[in-house]
């Protein structure tokens, strides 16, 4: 599916790069891309025709208008899909899992970080994006610090970190190394800061949310990690007018 490919090209380039901004542009347009002609995408991004020619190349599309054409019915059969979703699945949250999703509900841009299974969440990712929230879990190499002053995440926006083999104070600990201070995600950051991972007898209460996943399999952790995810994007698709 193509936009998977734009979610991963933009997951992997660097905030200020023309395929971060083309990539950027394309999700958050969602349907609406059906309008635009060429000029008027290039030139709302701020980019040359060359950039956007080799763009679409990389993803062995030759032209804008078929491009911007198989984005809209991708789109337009993943939103009949979530309407289904909306009308047809029921959830059942405890009261804890309904607190998180409350307070997602309440940011803007969501930046995911931590181990590599993190990447199993680009269905989640997408979700995320379709309802307003525009989500990025990059791929490139950096420091979790580095990452959130180049995404310029404000006090209206979340980092999830996501570690299914640490607690949230192993996780800093062990990447201090990282940090001009190892108290950044504490202290400096100004964003929100969300954990996803092993539970631990002392929590955090500077951590705008903290979910605890029990310390078993790794199969079993993974399920743990996938379903709150997907009680977290269902409850905000529920709770969208738009769909």
């Amino acid at each position: 599916m193509i936009i998977g490919k734009i979610m991963m090209i933009q997951n992997s380039s660097p905030v200020d790069s023309v395929e971060y901004l083309i990539s950027k542009k394309t999700l958050e347009l969602k349907d609406k891309i059906k309008d635009y002609t060429l000029n008027r995408f290039i030139e709302e991004i701020g980019i040359s025709k060359t950039s956007m020619v080799r763009y679409l190349k990389n993803i062995n599309i030759h032209k804008f208008t078929y491009f911007k054409n198989i984005l809209y019915e991708e789109y337009m059969h993943a939103k009949i899909d979530m309407i289904h979703v909306k009308q047809h699945t029921n959830i059942i949250l405890s009261e804890e899992e309904k607190n998180i999703c409350e307070k997602i509900q309440k940011c803007n841009k969501i930046l995911i970080l931590g181990d590599g299974n993190r990447f199993s969440l680009m269905i989640v990712q997408k979700l995320f994006i379709y309802l307003g929230h525009p989500c990025v879990i990059p791929v490139y190499l950096g420091s979790e610090e580095q990452i959130i002053k180049e995404h310029n995440m404000s006090n209206d926006d979340l980092v999830i970190i996501v570690s299914l083999h640490e607690s949230y104070n192993h996780f800093c600990t062990n990447r201090s190394i990282f940090y001009r201070d190892a108290k950044y995600l504490d202290v400096h950051a100004k964003t929100r800061i969300g954990f996803v991972g092993i539970s631990e007898v002392q929590k955090n209460d500077h951590l705008y949310f903290e979910y605890s996943i029990s310390d078993d399999t790794f199969d079993k952790k993974m399920d743990q990690l996938q379903k709150i995810f997907l009680k977290i994007s269902t409850y905000l698709l529920k709770n969208n007018d738009e769909y």
